[in-house]
């Protein structure tokens, strides 16, 4: 039979918006550019290929044209009452000058097709035919599979679709995906956590993996919009969360969108309407802020007396975080970012809600230093920042704290490895332990508001042909302004062991004598610091 379908008016409202699947400055190859934007090759007005050509598009708009994802809960006969997203429709559309000859759909994998189509089948030039996918499997956690659509095509005789999908036994209980197990399905390749690295660091503004720690944004471009896509929600089911976003220096918020409470517990839930998918965009002017429920991302806003009872040795309220969104090559999508949140004081898992932003970028901040501890020479790094020698500057104290150096050895979790090589601490080896301090002081021209950045990497403890162990090994304190803000701190506990570089922001260190002083004291061996950031903020 013949489907002649007339090419449809779709409601682009939000993709004609977004940079999620339409980036002018995506820096990929062609061909993934061409799974990223369905609707950005074949605009209304391009004249028709000569023959049959075929086209897909992925109704669900993310995370590929050529890749749907799904999730569902237990058993298909006596599924609970949850909202989950296990259906998806994949548009097939003919932008040739001659009929599409459709002559098989196979499928692989725990999915099935929920219309009735009849192969041999035509689409009509002009014309579309819309396939609903559904996931049906009952065990297992992530499933894999491919739909391929068959057809006389000359060049995409077979049009390969993937589909991935998480089922899961229970509503909660345990049983939801992990967040890296959530990127799995949708094909992102950011990395969550470095070699060694722990996500869960109660609530301590420590980054990990391609996360880039920024309390405030701005737009990228600042002709668009700010585009924001729900990919998970997996909290308590039957609530709802709302995602806001505010203006720095305001605590007035605004919605962007609230996702429904039936979708509590499923990949890419639906607004409250229970017909539109949780998705929005908002327009700042100048630096903005989100908060997701009451969760902020300016850490300083959100409950810290709770982290650092679960254990959290310094700054807290780390509760909203973003990663750099890679695509399904492991290049980063230019501007664009996984953000995840956790809320206070539950488990730090950062899957409770889930969103995909595009055209945003960290605030741009004023460096008032970035020292290179223990360096004789100033050094550009791999971003291209160029980080001053302490040497001579009469910044230290005392003194006679020698600048060491561990020598060209490599350090994960960073692509600046000679930042972390060298570093001070260290006074002499009969030094008492209450003596065993050093300080930094920093002239500051103006009263300021400041976050310091600290970065460490333990070079010895634990470190090849160096002294054995690593974690309790090396422990101490860090005040600034007098006041303590790391608390008995282990650079191997936190970077996950030897030669891994860490960094920890303190926001909001207030300085009104003219000068930062940052205090390292021992409480085992010596403390230790490899590289010294101020930001105005």
């Amino acid at each position: 039979m013949t489907l002649n379908y007339q090419s449809d008016t779709l409601n682009r409202s939000f993709e004609s918006n977004s940079n999620l699947l339409h980036s002018n400055s995506f820096n990929e190859s062609q061909a993934e550019l061409s799974t990223l934007s369905p609707l950005r090759q074949h605009s209304s007005i391009q004249a028709a290929v000569s023959g049959p050509e075929i086209e897909i598009q992925n109704l669900d708009n993310v995370p590929y044209s050529d890749r749907l994802v799904f999730s569902r809960i237990g058993s298909l006969s006596n599924p609970p009452d949850n909202g989950v997203h296990d259906t998806v429709t994949l548009r097939t559309k003919n932008l040739g000058t001659s009929p599409l000859r459709i002559t098989g759909v196979p499928i692989t994998g725990p999915w099935e097709l929920l219309n009735n189509i009849q192969v041999p089948t035509t689409i009509a030039p002009g014309g579309q035919l819309d396939l609903r996918v559904r996931f049906k499997a009952t065990s297992g956690n992530i499933h894999n599979g491919t739909l391929t659509i068959k057809s006389n095509d000359a060049d995409e005789a077979n049009k390969v679709v993937q589909l991935s999908g998480f089922w899961q036994s229970v509503s909660e209980g345990n049983q939801e995906p992990s967040l890296n197990e959530i990127l799995k399905v949708f094909g992102y390749q950011t990395k969550v956590t470095g070699p060694g690295q722990k996500l869960n660091q109660n609530g301590l503004v420590q980054a990990v993996g391609d996360e880039v720690l920024s309390a405030y944004w701005q737009r990228a471009n600042a002709a668009q919009p700010v585009s924001v896509r729900q990919l998970a929600a997996y909290h308590t089911q039957d609530k709802t969360a709302t995602i806001f976003w505010h203006s720095k220096g305001s605590d007035a918020t605004k919605v962007v969108f609230t996702h429904t409470g039936v979708d509590g517990q499923t990949l890419l839930p639906r607004k409250q309407n229970l017909v539109q998918p949780a998705q929005g965009s908002f327009a700042p002017n100048g630096a903005f802020g989100f908060k997701i429920d009451q969760e902020w991302s300016d850490p300083t806003k959100n409950n810290q007396l709770i982290d650092q009872q679960k254990g959290s040795p310094g700054p807290s309220g780390h509760h909203v975080r973003f990663w750099a969104a890679r695509n399904r090559q492991g290049q980063v999508i230019p501007n664009t970012w996984i953000v995840a949140m956790d809320y206070s004081g539950i488990n730090y898992d950062y899957q409770d809600n889930v969103y995909l932003v595009s055209n945003i970028k960290p605030e741009t901040q004023a460096a008032l230093y970035r020292i290179n501890v223990g360096s004789n020479t100033s050094y550009t790094d791999s971003t291209g920042k160029v980080w001053s020698s302490d040497t001579g500057k009469g910044w230290f104290s005392p003194t006679n704290a020698p600048a060491e150096n561990a020598g060209n050895v490599q350090i994960a979790n960073t692509t600046s490895d000679k930042l972390y090589q060298t570093y001070r601490g260290k006074i002499a080896n009969n030094t008492p332990l209450a003596s065993r301090v050093i300080n930094f002081n920093l002239p500051v021209s103006t009263p300021s508001n400041l976050e310091v950045r600290l970065h460490f990497a333990e070079t010895y403890w634990g470190a090849p042909g160096k002294g054995p162990g690593g974690i309790g090994r090396r422990v101490f304190d860090v005040l600034a302004e007098g006041k303590l803000v790391m608390n008995n701190y282990d650079i191997s506990k936190a970077a996950g062991g030897a030669l891994n570089a860490t960094m920890v922001a303190i926001r909001g260190v207030r300085v009104t004598d003219g000068k930062l002083t940052l205090t390292f004291k021992a409480e085992k061996d010596f403390p230790l610091i490899s590289a010294i950031e101020v930001l105005r903020i």
